[in-house]
């Protein structure tokens, strides 16, 4: 799961060293541009902490997925069941070591969309109930799908056409 790397402070240092006038909104376009999204903020807190690494950051589908294993339980009522509550694992589980990072990755990209899937399911069946009672956690799960289908797409496109 490599392929989809997130930008680290000294990335973003390198960057703002090499653009004329530099800022964060500016170094955060130059690394979207070139496929590595962060946000502004992100930049600005990097260099007000001098450019201090990152002790450990999450792939993305990993921080989409931990993300929506939260929010899902506005839908479940269970705060530590997650996803899992929602979908019944298999039995069969693959080989994971056998696999390339490619298929890694669209797996980690496909298990995410059938979260979303089935999370979006259980949301359209309360989502009357959910608005008008928990509206705040409603948002909370509407923004970890839509992140969830983020990190999905870009996990999706770094796998190349066959």
């Amino acid at each position: 799961m490599s392929t989809l790397k997130p930008v680290t402070p000294e990335e973003a240092k390198r960057v703002w060293i090499s653009i004329p006038n530099p800022n964060a909104r500016r170094v955060a376009k130059a690394l979207t541009q070139s496929g590595r999204r962060v946000h502004h903020s992100t930049i600005a807190r990097w260099r007000a902490q001098d450019w201090r690494p990152v002790a450990h950051s999450l792939h993305p589908l990993e921080a989409a997925r931990q993300t929506l294993d939260v929010a899902v339980s506005a839908l479940t009522g269970d705060p530590i069941g997650g996803v899992k509550a929602l979908v019944e694992q298999g039995s069969s589980q693959h080989d994971l070591g056998a696999l390339s990072d490619h298929e890694l990755l669209r797996k980690a990209s496909r298990e995410i969309l059938v979260a979303i899937n089935v999370a979006s399911d259980a949301l359209r069946s309360q989502l009357s109930y959910l608005i008008t009672t928990r509206a705040t956690e409603t948002a909370t799960l509407l923004n970890a799908l839509n992140a969830g289908l983020r990190a999905a797409c870009d996990g999706l496109e770094q796998i190349p056409e066959q």
